[in-house]
């Protein structure tokens, strides 16, 4: 399935909608692992989303360089550097064969390091069956969701010790997909949720996050309904108000009246959109841009603020 729409408030609609079925409290701990290997990078994805930002946009726009053995060679060292000179070899040749079959190049033509062969990529990528940019997009925004509540200190508070290790765990390789690196789960292990343990985060889920995401998604249909354009952030204009909740509350001038449900629904809300407009796969917008511009420092500021660090990551795309 690819993005529904153009439109990034339909797709957004479609997310949340999507999120619903995707989010069950009871099972959550259980699905979690397999998740982040579905939405892992293969090195293909990883070489192709890194191609984008190791050139100026002018550059990729021109396509003044190639891709070639020896710029593969340059990502595999620098990606897996714990890989020896036989097996990097064996990953350069698989890699260079996968992109002149997908490309449809002969072994001895170069590839220009374009936006429309880069672009080619990742179509051929979506056209892959079971593995859709927008199911890994929606899984990806699932665990995002998924994570940022699990780790919320009030409810690791009513959880055992074991429960709370395995959600840092999950953490720490999500941290890992973030950073472009392929996981399994037979690394990341699996867990069986005590019976006591999942009374508390089905009860926690309904509180909060079940809340967020009926809100949320009500939030969006009132935008389109009264859409209008904004110069900056286009679509974005009206759910603008949201991130700027969280930055009032950050300085300090957030009044009492602001709770900390509202202030979890709307930091779930940032969540969605950081994850949504990072995607290598929706229209790259200005406004989809400056958007990003907006939220990425602000929950960067947001995770200083509650004692957290957001996980460094490949520079985005913008």
């Amino acid at each position: 399935m690819a993005w529904p729409s153009q439109n990034h408030l339909e797709n957004l609609e479609a997310i949340l909608v999507r999120l619903h079925w995707l989010l069950q409290p009871d099972t959550v701990l259980t699905e979690l692992p397999y998740d982040l290997e579905f939405v892992s990078q293969t090195d293909l994805e990883r070489f192709t989303d890194w191609c984008r930002s190791a050139v100026s946009k002018s550059e990729l726009e021109k396509g003044t360089h190639t891709i070639n053995r020896a710029l593969i060679d340059f990502f595999v060292k620098k990606n897996h550097p714990q890989v020896g000179l036989e097996q990097r070899k064996k990953r350069v040749e698989s890699l260079f064969r996968q992109l002149h079959n997908i490309l449809d190049f002969p072994d001895y033509m170069p590839i220009p390091l374009n936006k429309e062969n880069i672009g080619k990529i990742f179509v051929k990528i979506n056209e892959t069956p079971g593995e859709s940019h927008f199911e890994k997009t929606a899984k990806k925004i699932k665990i995002g969701v998924a994570l940022k509540w699990l780790q919320d200190s009030e409810l690791n508070e009513k959880l055992s010790e074991n429960t709370v290790r395995f959600i840092s765990r999950l953490g720490d390789y999500y941290g890992k997909v973030k950073r472009g690196e392929r996981v399994y789960v037979r690394d990341i292990g699996t867990y069986r949720t005590p019976e006591d343990d999942t009374k508390v985060i089905v009860e926690d889920y309904g509180r909060k996050v079940e809340l967020a995401l009926i809100e949320a998604s009500s939030e969006i249909k009132n935008v389109k309904l009264k859409y209008h354009k904004d110069e900056e952030f286009g679509q974005f204009g009206k759910i603008i108000n949201m991130v700027r909740r969280i930055e009032k509350y950050i300085n300090g001038g957030e009044s009492e009246e602001y709770d900390y449900i509202e202030q979890f629904r709307d930091i779930i809300f940032v969540v969605i959109i950081l994850n949504y407009i990072q995607d290598p796969y929706i229209k790259r917008t200005k406004e989809a841009v400056n958007l990003l511009k907006l939220t990425l420092p602000l929950y960067q500021k947001y995770l200083e603020f509650e004692g957290r660090e957001l996980k460094p990551e490949r520079k985005p795309y913008v």
